[in-house]
C-alpha cells in the first residue's frame, strides 16, 4: 500500500480575474482629445446646441444586478433570516458583476455558517443537496472553495468514486471506520462522518483534524481528491486503474 499524505497547501484556481490595464487606455485617450480638437465647431442649420441637448442619463443609470447562476440562487434561498439573506444577494451580486466569484460564494458561505451554528452536518448536507446545482466535480470544487472561505471553522475532504472499488474512513487512532450518515438524517450519530454522494464523497472535518482515507481502485477513470480549507485548497490526482493508497489528511494550513 503506498502512504501519501495531504498536509501542504498550494492555492487552488483562482475564482476570480482582475483587468489588466496598460497603456493602451492613456493612448486612446488622447486620440479621443485629438479627434475632439479637430472636429468643425459649426453647426448645421436647426440643429440643437449642446446646452439644448437632452443629458444623457442613461449612461448614469446604475449597472443592473448580475444574474447569479443556479447555486448561488438555490443556497441564498436557505438563508432564513430575510433582512441577512437581502442584504447577502445584494453583496454576493456586487462581488459576482467584478468577477469576484470567490467573494460571492464566500459571504453566502458566511451567512449559513452563522446562521446554522457552523454545523459540520449541515455542511455535509448542503454538499450532498445542494452543491449538484453548481454542475461538474470541477464547477462543484470551485464553488465550495469559494464558500468555505465564509464558512470558517472547518474544512471539507472531497473525492470521486467513479473508479473506487471501496474506500475507509478512520480517526488518528485507526479504530472503528467512520460510518455515512444516512440520507436524510436530521443529524449525525457518533461515528458518521461520511456523506456519500452521486459518485463523490465529501466528508467535512473541524479544522485541526487528522485522520486516514483508505482508498482501493479499480481500472477506470481518474481518482480526483481536494482538500477544501477557508482561502487553500490542496488537490491530488490518481490515474486509474488498480492501486491502494492510504491517504493521511491533515486539516490545518502550516
Amino acid at each position: 500500500m503506498i502512504h501519501e499524505q495531504m498536509s501542504g497547501e498550494t492555492q487552488g484556481a483562482p475564482l476570480s480575474h482582475d483587468a489588466a490595464q496598460g497603456d493602451g487606455a492613456h493612448n486612446s485617450s488622447e486620440a479621443a482629445k485629438g479627434a475632439e480638437e479637430a472636429r468643425p465647431q459649426a453647426h448645421e442649420e436647426g440643429a440643437a446646441s449642446p446646452a439644448e441637448q437632452p443629458a444623457a442619463s442613461a449612461a448614469l443609470e446604475e449597472p443592473a444586478p448580475a444574474e447569479l447562476p443556479e447555486v448561488y440562487e438555490i443556497s441564498l434561498g436557505l438563508i432564513a433570516d430575510a433582512d441577512r439573506r437581502g442584504k447577502t444577494r445584494s453583496l454576493s451580486e456586487e462581488f459576482y458583476a467584478s468577477g469576484r466569484r470567490d467573494k460571492a460564494a464566500s459571504v453566502i458561505g458566511r451567512a449559513l455558517g452563522e446562521e446554522n451554528d457552523f454545523s459540520l452536518h449541515y455542511l455535509g448536507s448542503f454538499c450532498l443537496k445542494t452543491l449538484p446545482a453548481a454542475g461538474d466535480r470541477e464547477a462543484q470544487a470551485e464553488f465550495l472553495t469559494g464558500l468555505m472561505r465564509g464558512y470558517s471553522r472547518c474544512g471539507v475532504l472531497m473525492f470521486t468514486t467513479d473508479a473506487v472499488k471501496a474506500f475507509a474512513v478512520y480517526p488518528p487512532s485507526r479504530g472503528s471506520a467512520w460510518k455515512a450518515v444516512p440520507d436524510g438524517a436530521a443529524r449525525a450519530a457518533k461515528g458518521e462522518r461520511v456523506y456519500k454522494g452521486d459518485a463523490v464523497v465529501f466528508i467535512p472535518f473541524p479544522y485541526g483534524t487528522r485522520f486516514t482515507v483508505d482508498l482501493t481502485a479499480k481500472n477506470g477513470a481518474n481518482v480526483k481528491m481536494w482538500k477544501i480549507l477557508p482561502g487553500s485548497s490542496v488537490v491530488r490526482n490518481w490515474q486509474g486503474g488498480v492501486w491502494e493508497k492510504e491517504i493521511t489528511v491533515v486539516g490545518a494550513v502550516k
